[in-house]
C-alpha cells in the first residue's frame, strides 16, 4: 500500500493534500493579501465607522479564491466582534433557472438560521417592542410579512413548533401554505416581499442585540446568468438587488460573490448601472496570480502545511537527498520549482490558487508512486509543464 502525501512529504498531522480546506482554513490568507487585508477590511471598517451595514460585491474567475475569502470575512468578523459586531450568515446560491425568483436566496438563508432561531428572535423582539407586527410595520415592512413573523409567537422557544408556525416558516420562504388567505397571509412573490423578510430579521436582530447587524453572504451569484433569458424574472432580481444596495437599507448587510473574468462579464441582474451606482467603490476583483504572487502563495502554503522540523530531520537522516533539498523550494527541487512558477507565468489564465494546489497534488503523487521524496523536473515533464 502506498504511503499518503501527508507521510511522504512530512506534512502537518491535519493535512492530507496541498489544497486549502474550507471552512477550516478560514483564518489563513494565502494570497491577495493587500486586497483582503487593506481594501476589503478597510471597507468593512469604514462601513462601521459611518454606522452603515456592510455591502459589497466580490468577483473573480472560478478557483481564484472567492469562497475562501467569504469564510475569511466571516472569521475576521467573529474575531473582531467586540469592535465590529455582526452575525455573518453564509450560503452558496443553488440552481437558478430563468424563472427563479429571489426566494431562491431567501430560502437558504432562512434554513441556515433555522426556525428555532426565528422563534427565539421574535420572542426577544417582543421584549423590546410590545407589538411585533406594529414594530415591523413602523420599519416599512408590509403588513402580511409583519403578521407572519408575529405568528412565530405561537410557539415557545426551546419547544417543538406548532403546525401553524411550521407553515408560517415555509410561507416566509416563498411557499404557499394551506389556507394562508384565511389567516391573513397574502402571497409572497414580489421582490419587495422578500426584501421585507430580510429587513424584518435584520431589524429584530438589531433591536435585541444592541445594534449588531445581520450580514447575509451569498456565494456564486454567477448563476444569475440564467434569469437573463426571461425579462420579467430579470427585472424581479434587478429590483431586489437595487433594494439591497440602496442606502435606505440600513437593516442588514449583504455580500455577493460572482464568478467572472471581468466586471463586464457579470450578470446584469447583479451589476446593472443603477446597482453599480449603489454599490459604489465596494466592488472587489480577485485576479489570477502574477509571478510574484505565485511565489507568495507557495511560500504561505508550504509554511502552513509542512512540518519543517520533520523535513530537516529527514534530510539529516538521508531520506531526502541533501543535494536536492532547499528550504525555499521544498517539496520541489530548486529547478522544478522555478519551472513550476514559470509555467503559471506563461499560462497566466491558469494561475489560480485552486489550480496551483491541484497541480502540486498531482506532481506530489507522481513522486510518491516512484518513491522520490521531492518533486523533480521529470514529473513536470510528465504533466507537460
Amino acid at each position: 500500500m502506498l504511503a499518503t502525501l501527508n507521510e511522504w512529504f512530512f506534512m502537518k498531522e491535519d493535512r492530507s493534500s496541498f489544497l486549502p480546506r474550507i471552512p477550516e482554513d478560514a483564518r489563513l490568507v494565502f494570497c491577495h493579501q493587500h486586497l483582503i487585508q487593506e481594501d476589503i477590511v478597510l471597507s468593512i471598517q469604514k462601513r462601521f465607522a459611518t454606522r452603515k451595514p456592510i455591502k459589497m460585491l466580490i468577483w473573480g474567475d472560478w478557483g481564484v479564491g472567492k469562497t475562501h475569502l467569504t469564510y475569511h470575512i466571516r472569521w475576521w468578523l467573529d474575531e473582531n466582534e467586540k469592535d465590529y459586531p455582526a452575525l455573518p450568515v453564509l450560503i452558496e446560491i443553488g440552481d437558478i433557472t430563468k424563472k427563479s425568483r429571489f426566494d431562491e436566496i431567501v430560502r437558504p438563508f432562512l434554513d441556515k438560521l433555522g426556525i428555532d432561531f426565528l422563534i427565539q428572535l421574535v420572542h426577544d423582539y417582543r421584549g423590546k417592542q410590545q407589538n411585533v407586527a406594529l414594530g415591523l410595520r413602523e420599519k416599512g415592512v408590509a403588513s402580511h410579512i409583519a403578521e407572519a413573523f408575529n405568528k412565530m409567537l405561537l410557539s415557545s422557544p426551546g419547544q417543538a413548533p406548532v403546525e401553524l408556525v411550521n407553515q408560517t416558516f415555509e410561507y416566509l420562504k416563498g411557499r404557499k401554505i394551506p389556507g394562508q388567505a384565511s389567516v391573513g397571509l397574502s402571497p409572497v412573490d414580489q421582490s419587495q416581499d422578500f426584501i421585507d423578510i430580510l429587513t424584518s430579521i435584520g431589524e429584530m436582530y438589531r433591536a435585541v442585540n444592541a445594534g449588531k447587524r445581520i450580514l447575509f453572504i451569498a456565494d456564486e451569484a454567477a448563476k444569475l446568468d440564467a434569469v437573463e433569458a426571461d425579462e420579467a424574472t430579470q427585472n424581479h432580481w434587478l429590483t431586489a438587488n437595487k433594494l439591497i444596495f440602496d442606502d435606505r437599507n440600513q437593516s442588514f448587510g449583504f455580500i455577493y460573490t460572482v464568478s467572472g473574468k471581468s466586471v463586464n462579464n457579470l450578470p446584469v441582474a447583479i451589476y446593472e448601472d443603477q446597482i453599480q451606482n449603489r454599490i459604489g467603490q465596494n466592488v472587489f476583483g480577485l485576479q489570477t496570480l502574477a509571478t510574484s504572487d505565485v511565489e507568495t502563495y507557495l511560500k504561505n502554503l508550504f509554511n502552513e502545511f509542512i512540518d519543517w522540523d520533520s523535513v530537516e530531520k529527514a534530510v539529516a537522516e538521508g531520506k531526502i537527498p541533501s543535494d536536492k533539498y532547499d528550504r525555499n523550494a521544498y517539496p520541489f527541487s530548486i529547478e522544478a520549482k522555478d519551472r513550476f512558477v514559470d509555467f503559471f507565468n506563461r499560462a497566466q489564465e491558469d494561475a489560480k490558487p485552486r489550480n496551483i494546489s491541484e497541480r502540486i497534488d498531482d506532481l506530489a503523487f507522481l513522486a510518491l508512486k516512484t518513491n522520490q521524496r521531492y518533486i523533480g523536473l521529470e514529473f513536470l515533464d510528465q504533466e507537460n509543464m
